[in-house]
């Protein structure tokens, strides 16, 4: 199947930071200049264009129960935010696309591809491991992100046959290649292979901008949730106690700093670089800081009642972190952990393009594996001790026993999150403790798109209501929870998901 030229767009010379500069000028390199990838400092600059430019956050977060609908008056703003919402296939090819999402997350493989063939020709060697090692990572983490997009979630019970999406290892040199899309296994296996191999290799001394690159925190982090979803839960604590250590107290968040600030003020300290909890920052090519002013987006009721509800740990003023909310037109209530930054490129004709930077790893995130992945080995002591230290962090002064914990979710009243994850049976207080870790991660990653994994990983029937219309009913491994390829793909011969 002829698809080289949808699958990649050629990527093959060394950008900046990302949010200085817009993706057309990154693609107006030439394509030659992959032969002058004969140094270090060369294979380095390339792999700053091994981060995908932009994140699949916005279908994600939409396509969740983080968000409702606040009524047919107002303006949907953008069709993509209209169709996520319904879970209809997203058409068209603009920001936040799927097209997009494809394009830009396979650029960013391709580069990593061509700094490994570098790296192989020039011989490997202890000066070059470092960029072999991130280079690893980056590849696996961007078809974790297209697999995890593009695919029903990984189980063990589905996932030989699941569609998986051409895992990429070789640079293109030929116009036309074949290719074919495997199963979700398939993917995953790649992925476990080049994270096993490169993260021995990373080495922090080699980075300027440390935080924007696979460091050591940050692969372990990506590892511990790699590992977490691919069941393999004693890799998934071994690689989060690298990042956090036994006891992560030293890496919280100082959420003193937030109270009393604006919301910009807020999104900057949230994605700060000297944030000793922040490992791993991105910067998304992205319109999602917009929704908040469509018509689907998270209502002060359901910020408050779903998203923010009561904990074991108390609420309000037991835990002051949790509840630092910001409203925006009346409406909308959100944590502002973003805000978009507008790079113009002509500023007298107010063109240019927008960007978030999304915290992508770290220490709140990978205490909230740990936990989980403790909790789905029936160690439900260390699970509550991550779930503790992570409470703890947020302001609370109580520390629970895991019986406590499991007792407060088998409550009726908490105990509303159908859990029926495929290929994985559950008892009782194992299934109420995955449920507290749930809980704790709906909290920190709101606005995120990680909401949606969670769903889709554990089987979780939820809806979407709609103004004036029934409602969207979303089922366990739902077919429409694997999002469609674009059509230019599905046109070159590649499948396309079933409906």
């Amino acid at each position: 199947m002829k698809i080289l030229s949808t699958i990649y767009r050629t990527v093959l010379a060394a950008v900046l930071l990302p949010v200085l500069f817009s993706c057309n000028a990154f693609l107006d390199e030439m394509p030659d200049n992959r032969t002058e990838l004969d140094t270090p400092d060369k294979i380095s600059q390339i792999l700053v264009s091994a981060y995908s430019t932009l994140l699949p956050v916005t279908m994600q977060e939409l396509m969740s129960d983080n968000v409702t609908d606040y009524g047919s008056d107002m303006d949907i703003y953008q069709s993509i935010f209209d169709q996520s919402y319904r879970l209809i296939d997203v058409t068209g090819e603009f920001f936040d696309s799927p097209s997009e999402v494809w394009n830009r997350t396979y650029q960013a493989i391709a580069a990593a591809n061509h700094a490994l063939e570098a790296i192989e020709k020039l011989g490997g060697g202890e000066d070059l491991d470092p960029f072999k090692g991130e280079a690893l990572l980056c590849r696996a983490y961007g078809h974790f992100i297209l697999v995890n997009t593009f695919c029903q979630a990984y189980n063990t019970a589905t996932s030989t046959v699941d569609l998986g999406v051409p895992y990429a290892t070789e640079p293109e040199t030929t116009v036309f290649v074949d290719y074919q899309r495997g199963s979700v296994a398939d993917v995953y296996s790649h992925i476990a292979a080049d994270i096993e191999e490169g993260y021995p290799l990373i080495d922090d001394t080699v980075y300027d901008q440390v935080k924007f690159h696979f460091n050591s925190a940050a692969a372990a982090s990506f590892a511990a949730q790699f590992f977490l979803y691919y069941g393999d839960y004693d890799k998934a604590v071994a690689y989060a106690t690298d990042a956090i250590g036994e006891d992560p107290t030293g890496l919280f968040r100082d959420w003193s700093l937030y109270t009393g600030t604006s919301a910009t003020e807020y999104a900057n300290a949230f994605v700060s670089t000297e944030e000793s909890a922040n490992f791993m920052l991105q910067t998304s090519n992205s319109l999602f800081f917009r929704y908040l002013n469509g018509r689907y987006f998270p209502t002060q009721q359901l910020m408050q009642s779903a998203i923010l509800t009561s904990s074991p740990w108390g609420a309000g003023s037991n835990m002051p972190y949790v509840y630092i909310l910001y409203g925006y037109g009346n409406r909308s209530f959100f944590t502002p952990k973003f805000t978009e930054n507008f790079v113009y490129s002509d500023i007298v004709a107010g063109i240019g393009q927008p960007y978030n930077i999304f915290v992508v790893f770290s220490s709140e995130k990978t205490m909230i594996d740990r936990a989980e992945a403790n909790a789905l080995k029936g160690d439900f002591q260390a699970a509550a001790a991550d779930l503790n230290h992570f409470y703890h962090s947020l302001g609370s002064t109580l520390t629970l026993s895991d019986d406590q914990i499991a007792d407060y979710y088998a409550d009726n009243e908490y105990n509303t999150l159908p859990l029926a994850p495929a290929g994985l049976t559950l008892d009782d207080k194992t299934a109420n403790m995955v449920r507290a870790c749930l809980h704790a991660r709906r909290i920190m990653t709101v606005h995120e798109g990680t909401r949606l994994q969670d769903l889709k990983r554990y089987g979780v029937s939820y809806t979407h209501a709609l103004d004036g219309e029934a409602p969207v009913e979303v089922t366990p491994y739902d077919k429409r929870l694997a999002i469609q390829l674009p059509n230019t793909v599905v046109a070159a011969g590649l499948a396309e998901n079933p409906r």
